[in-house]
């Protein structure tokens, strides 16, 4: 695998997030990049206090599976996963790894996920990387081999290791892109005091070439970040280094799969493995100081590529600003907003969402539970859910509300 494979990858990669038809395109190229028969990108939430528990394990994205294993995974063969399983409850804090570092093709033969999915459909070696780690939920990409290939070699996780920190990214400016969808819907019914959508679209030179209300906004208070002969400007001369260099990498990828730029990462694979690579610039964040008493502005730069969800065809480079001081929606809240649930509906299925059971909700929010079955019957009938887990796959589509730490 060369360079030029990964300069393919991330334009792919940018333009599926924009416009989410390409996204396919993606991932069937990553796949043939590294002889794979499937690819996934999912989100999990797991509870690791005490007993080792997975929760949700939500499919984002699929690729090579047929639909029959996609079904059959969804239904519950989650919950027997190995490969999950190990990978969050031995190696949590790896970036990366391969499934022989998990378990031995001997061992994995006498599971039940061997005997009830990999081997029907043909699933062998799997190789992943971690895409983030917040409290609650856990991203990941996978990729997997036909039963009996050859497993993924080093220089293949050191490829998808390349690939990680735009695939985060991608999370968050899809993420992004999600909530300039939903905007209206939630500033219609939510109450005062929510979350601005502070955005500045960027061209490959670095200057600003368009902001929305709640960015201009922020500029035109002058405290922290500002606009100055069309670029951003910060009062820190280190943290304006740190600025220019990422809205440089990051507009460098968006335009050209970052070709010129390349940095050299290094992380923590599952097996006290270090994988070293090199990659083009996936922009980051960073922490801008204000004013005191006010905290630190939080500014997130992400490569960008005109699509479908947001069409500017000069912006490369998408800046994201975020008050820490400004209270984020929770996803309870955004679906209270777009299902018009009532309050108590909607922090029942914020618990839902962290997996308690109908009787510990009752408890929590101190309800019969008779009171909250029917609370749970009226939120999956404004939702259009059938099922409980149903529910939790639409609240983990909807936008992450909390944003990674910056840098």
């Amino acid at each position: 695998m060369e360079y030029r494979d990964l300069s393919r990858l991330l334009l792919l990669l940018y333009e599926g997030v924009s416009t989410p038809q390409r996204m396919q395109a993606f991932m069937e190229d990553l796949m043939h990049t590294v002889h794979a028969k499937g690819a996934v990108l999912r989100e999990h939430e797991y509870r690791s206090q005490g007993t080792f528990q997975i929760h949700t394990a939500n499919l984002l994205a699929t690729c090579g599976y047929p639909p029959e294993a996609i079904s059959l995974y969804r239904q519950g063969i989650w919950k027997k996963d190995v490969y999950l399983q190990r990978s969050l409850e031995r190696f949590a804090g790896a970036e990366c790894g391969v499934s022989q570092t998990l378990i031995s093709h001997a061992e994995l033969q006498r599971t039940e996920v061997y005997a009830e999915y990999q081997k029907p459909f043909d699933i062998g070696p799997m190789m992943w990387a971690r895409l983030s780690a917040e409290s609650g939920p856990h991203s990941s990409v996978s990729l997997v081999r036909a039963d009996g290939a050859e497993y993924f070699s080093e220089d293949d996780l050191r490829f998808l290791h390349a690939l990680a920190p735009h695939l985060r990214q991608a999370f968050h400016l899809n993420r992004t892109l999600q909530e300039m969808q939903v905007s209206n819907a939630i500033l219609s019914h939510a109450a005062q005091g929510d979350a601005p959508i502070a955005i500045c679209l960027m061209r490959q030179d670095g200057t600003v070439l368009n902001t929305t209300e709640d960015a201009e906004k922020i500029l035109c208070k002058h405290d922290g970040v500002w606009l100055e002969k069309g670029r951003l400007r910060v009062a820190n001369p280190s943290e304006q280094a740190v600025l220019e260099a990422l809205i440089a990498t990051a507009t460098q990828t968006g335009a050209n799969g970052g070709t010129g730029y390349l940095n050299r990462q290094s992380a923590q694979a599952a097996g006290q493995q270090c994988i070293t690579s090199w990659t083009s610039g996936s922009g980051g964040t960073l922490l801008v100081s204000r004013t005191p008493p006010r905290g630190p502005l939080q500014l997130l730069i992400t490569p960008f590529c005109p699509g479908t969800l947001l069409n500017e065809p000069q912006a490369t480079a998408l800046v994201r600003l975020s008050d820490p001081n400004v209270a984020p929606r929770s996803r309870a809240a955004i679906l209270k907003a777009l299902y018009k649930l009532t309050p108590t509906e909607a922090r029942i299925a914020d618990l839902l969402l962290q997996g308690l059971e109908t009787r510990e909700i009752s408890h929590t929010v101190g309800n019969t539970l008779e009171s909250v079955r029917f609370n749970i019957k009226q939120i999956l009938a404004k939702t259009g859910t059938n099922r409980k887990a149903q529910l939790v796959r639409l609240m983990l589509g909807l936008i992450n509300p909390e944003p990674d730490s910056a840098h």
